[in-house]
């Protein structure tokens, strides 16, 4: 009974062994240059290259094709002119990679019916928006509104508002998605206080960021004036210029008052008697 069992299903046995001998094959087949082997992810940087490198270890002249979410390279119009294949190094390289590249990339050998899929992730980059990098200025009251831009797949953001690490919203600060569909990415006081003036920074992660443990940030320092702070300098002003007058008009009086003192002495009595006299001498010598 046990041998006729085993004679009935050792067909099935059979081809249950072949398949995992050929899963075990087909991955020594063909080793691609991951770089985390456990997910299968492969991380670039935007505007830099992408290259994606499939080595075959199997000796003989086997051609390596290479598609994009299940679709050949070659008839992706996004892709188009844009990538090259270096059949002799196995390779295939963006030159120039966008956000838009990231994807499941496959490189299969159709003769070996082999095949290994990549997880390409773009790294993440951020800026703020329409808003000066290092600081800013803001009077106690307004509304402050800052936008962490960020590039990559599927950012994580996160904020640091001085010591303290946001994630959600609190009562006083407002953490929205932005027009991209990512999340945290729009931070909102509606109204400033002073204890407000401090460093802001956004932190984005993703896949690409928890290998190499750089995550992407930007900080920015807000600076907060009190509601008067105009008020009262355009009034010390005011008390310098009323100042610098009185001055001005002090030293005036001195002087008007020191020429007047002089001109006085110079026309005295003595001065005239002193004169007439000396014109007198001087008609008698003539007269004589």
């Amino acid at each position: 009974m046990e041998c006729k069992l085993i004679s009935r299903y050792s067909p099935l046995l059979v081809l249950f062994l072949a398949s995992l001998v050929n899963a075990q094959t087909v991955s020594d087949i063909l080793h691609p240059n991951y770089d985390d082997p456990s997910s299968s992810l492969k991380y670039y940087d935007i505007a830099k290259a992408l290259t994606l490198g499939c080595n075959i270890t199997k000796e003989g002249d086997y051609e390596l094709s290479w598609s994009k979410d299940g679709e050949n390279v070659s008839e992706i119009d996004s892709l188009r002119d844009r990538y090259k294949i270096i059949k002799e190094e196995r390779k295939f390289i963006i030159s120039r990679a966008l956000e838009s590249d990231a994807g499941s990339y496959t490189c299969s050998v159709r003769a070996l019916n082999a095949s290994r899929t990549f997880n390409v992730v773009a790294n993440v980059i951020v800026k703020f928006e329409s808003t000066e990098i290092g600081k800013t200025n803001m009077v106690e009251g307004e509304k402050l509104s800052l936008h962490c831009v960020a590039f990559g797949t599927n950012p994580k953001i996160t904020w640091t508002v001085g010591n303290a690490t946001l994630s959600t919203s609190t009562e006083h600060i407002v953490l929205e998605e932005d027009d991209k569909g990512v999340e945290n990415a729009r931070l909102t006081i509606e109204s400033v206080l002073l204890s407000d003036y401090t460093d802001y920074t956004c932190e984005a992660r993703n896949n690409a960021t928890d290998i190499t443990g750089k995550p992407a940030q930007v900080t920015i320092t807000v600076r907060i004036r009190g509601k008067y702070a105009a008020l009262y300098v355009f009034l010390g002003i005011i008390a310098e210029v009323v100042v610098l007058c009185a001055i001005i008009l002090i030293c005036e009086k001195r002087r008007n008052k020191t020429e007047i003192e002089e001109s006085d002495t110079d026309n005295s009595p003595d001065q005239h008697k002193n004169g007439h006299n000396g014109n007198s001498s001087e008609l008698r010598q003539r007269k004589n």
